[in-house]
């Protein structure tokens, strides 16, 4: 581990979306992070200055260069590291409360990796509030949350356009398949639905899919279960693995148990036990 600054923040009132943390750090051996073992309830920002990173979303995998920032949100499905062929990877991180954790995840899934390089003034506002966090100099918890609104929101706008960007290159059928998969994955849907629906052969479904989104339709759909399952566990504990798996559109609990647990390295109720909902202002930081 080389050079490592962080901070951590706390306030009295935590009603709106701000920085509960972040730092910046030098990495250079024995860095590794695996965001479905980690406890909390936050979003992540991590940016790369020098070096190189790797991040591994499923069983996709990308090179984290400089310009380059990844979002996830904690609990999530990222595992990343430092670039095997890599000497060091220096990046800052912010770490925000939840408010905004559906719009955030919904980044993830759109654009597992933006680049900034054409963005210099987003880039000078990102480092510029990691140091206000760093030496503690916001006035007060509004400044904070004035500050993080605007990261946000100039980060949608740039998720956006980027995430728009792509899409324009996409067959506008394969859109409307992700979208029909985002908006049904509690029902009991199959490949051959939906290549009804999409007057698609079944091998046509997988091939393009896999080609744009380097997993197959299936993958997709049993990770954004697997999401939807984890968020159900944290914000309510109180429902049975059962009604978790029927919700999530897991038509058995044995299966969805199973499915839960090589995913996450986790059972259900144990993942429910150990990420109870934290208050995001009291959360303790060790990137």
């Amino acid at each position: 581990m080389g050079l490592n600054h962080s901070f951590q923040l706390h306030y009295d009132h935590t009603q709106y979306f701000h920085l509960i943390g972040g730092g910046n750090e030098t990495v250079t051996a024995n860095y590794y992070w695996d965001c479905r073992q980690r406890t909390g309830n936050y979003c992540l920002f991590q940016y790369t200055i020098k070096g190189q990173g790797h991040l591994q979303i499923g069983d996709s995998h990308y090179t984290l260069k400089p310009g380059d920032a990844f979002l996830a949100t904690i609990p999530g499905n990222q595992i990343y590291s430092l670039a095997p062929d890599s000497i060091n990877w220096q990046f800052i991180y912010l770490e925000f409360s939840p408010h905004f954790i559906d719009q955030w995840h919904q980044m993830t899934q759109d654009t597992p990796i933006l680049n900034f390089k054409e963005h210099p003034v987003f880039v000078k506002n990102c480092l510029a509030l990691n140091q206000i966090g760093l030496q503690n100099t916001f006035s007060d918890y509004f400044e904070n949350t004035s500050r993080s609104a605007q990261f946000f929101f100039d980060l949608l706008r740039i998720s956006q356009h980027t995430h728009q960007s792509a899409q324009d290159k996409y067959p506008e059928w394969l859109i409307h398949y992700r979208q029909w998969l985002d908006i049904h994955y509690d029902q009991d849907i199959s490949l051959e639905d939906a290549a009804d629906i999409f007057n698609k052969s079944k091998y046509t479904l997988i091939k393009v899919f896999k080609y744009y989104y380097q997993q197959s339709p299936k993958q997709y759909l049993i990770d954004l279960r697997i999401k939807k399952a984890m968020r159900l566990l944290i914000e309510h504990p109180e429902l049975t693995v059962k009604t978790v798996a029927q919700k999530c559109g897991f038509q058995s609990a044995n299966y969805f148990t199973k499915v839960f647990h090589k995913k996450t390295m986790y059972s259900p109720l144990k993942f429910a036990k150990e990420n109870t909902l934290h208050d995001s202002s009291v959360h303790y930081f060790n990137n």
